[in-house]
């Protein structure tokens, strides 16, 4: 049997749904330069291995990300950005400095980590890890 079309609007929408989802962009940015294995991965985010694990299968069916396994004692995998997963990368980068723009002016609104990421010297995509969440709830709760 034949695989059914998948129809979208635009290229953008097609993009947004490689990429949706709550852990898909942080992946990209923490493997944007160099590989990872799967415990530095879990241990950034912050989540479970089968989450991880389903959000990279996915990256690497779309052709964003490649997995690399090493015959070794123990064997180990690596995970790293393809050459489209790098030109998706600074799509992102992109999307983050448009946003960015867009509430600068706005008092409303806070984006909660530009502001540590430009002490760091770091002009990526925000990282959101246990860490950033626990901070971030000390901050809500001294206000």
């Amino acid at each position: 049997m034949a695989e059914q079309v998948k129809m979208f609007n635009t290229g953008a929408d097609y993009a947004l749904s490689l990429i949706g989802g709550k852990w898909k962009p942080v992946i990209l940015y923490l493997l944007a330069g160099h590989p990872r294995r799967t415990g530095e991965l879990v241990k950034q985010l912050g989540t479970s291995h089968k989450v991880l694990s389903d959000q990279l299968r996915e990256l690497g069916d779309a052709g964003i990300v490649a997995r690399k396994s090493y015959n070794t004692i123990p064997p180990h995998v690596e995970y790293r950005l393809t050459e489209e997963g790098e030109n998706l990368y600074a799509a992102l980068r992109y999307l983050n400095y448009w946003g960015e723009q867009q509430v600068s002016n706005d008092q409303n609104v806070k984006i909660m980590c530009t502001d540590k990421m430009k002490e760091l010297g770091d002009d990526g995509l925000c990282v959101i890890t246990k860490q950033h969440l626990h901070h971030w709830k000390q901050e809500i709760v001294k206000k």
